[in-house]
């Protein structure tokens, strides 16, 4: 009966523009006739409904998200920021201030955004950030499943019995997060796709996120990561960025997250 009565209700079309301007901004859209719903001009205390088209300038604005994780569903009006980031090397992956370079800072996001998962400082590449709490709760869930694609370099030729092993499986030694504990784990890797593109250069998809996994596993075949780089996560890749610079999901993105968390 709620969500019902929510999407009877719609929303102020003034509440289409929060994710990218703020009440006053949104106010001036309409006031100075820069808003349509439908193809109409849009007035102060108009109401948007789902299904209705908002256009900002005569182009057409986002407003109405669908939940992209098999949760409760999101209620009409409800917006949240889904954007991928490009992270340079020495950017720390914390959402605490204090710390120099953390990638809040970086990012310079309006919105309080938060990462999806991790890289490490020394890492650069993909990472998403969103202000939808569920997305990095459904990731960790889906953490075995969720594939991502790193491009490696390292110190020295690289032998092809080694590209073998780290195919099949390598052991190596991480930490294990559980109830909040910290605990040591030794295991060897889930099997992954792996490509000698380079002398000393490799591609690498993994299925699985241990701490520090690649660093480890070639550290664990006697090599040194010179260059580590995310180039893909979840089907989505570091198209139209540069580094240091973020864009929002697109809608097509936006699906292959979804596909990829069912």
């Amino acid at each position: 009966q709620e969500t019902e009565d929510v999407q009877l209700e719609g929303i102020r079309v003034n509440k289409c523009f929060k994710e990218f301007a703020s009440r006053r901004e949104s106010d001036s859209f309409i006031a100075d006739e820069r808003v349509t719903i439908n193809g109409v001009l849009a007035k102060p205390g108009d109401r948007v409904f789902p299904g209705d088209e908002v256009c900002l300038d005569t182009k057409p604005v986002q407003w109405e998200k669908l939940s992209i994780v098999n949760e409760t569903a999101i209620k009409v009006g409800e917006q949240y920021a889904y954007i991928k980031f490009w992270k340079p090397r020495g950017v720390t992956c914390t959402t605490d201030s204090r710390v120099e370079n953390n990638i809040i800072s970086a990012v310079g996001y309006p919105e309080r955004v938060f990462p999806v998962g991790r890289l490490d400082k020394d890492t650069s590449g993909l990472i998403l950030l969103t202000s939808d709490g569920r997305l990095p709760n459904s990731v960790l869930r889906a953490r075995n499943h969720c594939k991502k694609q790193y491009y490696v370099i390292v110190n020295r030729p690289i032998q092809g019995r080694h590209v073998k092993m780290l195919r099949e499986g390598v052991l190596i030694s991480t930490i294990s997060q559980r109830d909040k504990k910290s605990k040591p784990l030794t295991a060897y890797t889930l099997p992954a796709e792996v490509e000698q593109v380079g002398e000393k250069e490799v591609r690498i998809s993994l299925t699985e996120g241990r701490n520090r996994q690649i660093r480890k596993m070639m550290e664990a075949l006697g090599y040194k990561v010179v260059k580590l780089h995310r180039e893909k996560f979840m089907g989505i890749e570091l198209d139209g960025l540069s580094p240091g610079h973020w864009v929002p999901l697109s809608d097509t993105e936006m699906r292959e997250i979804q596909r990829n968390l069912s």
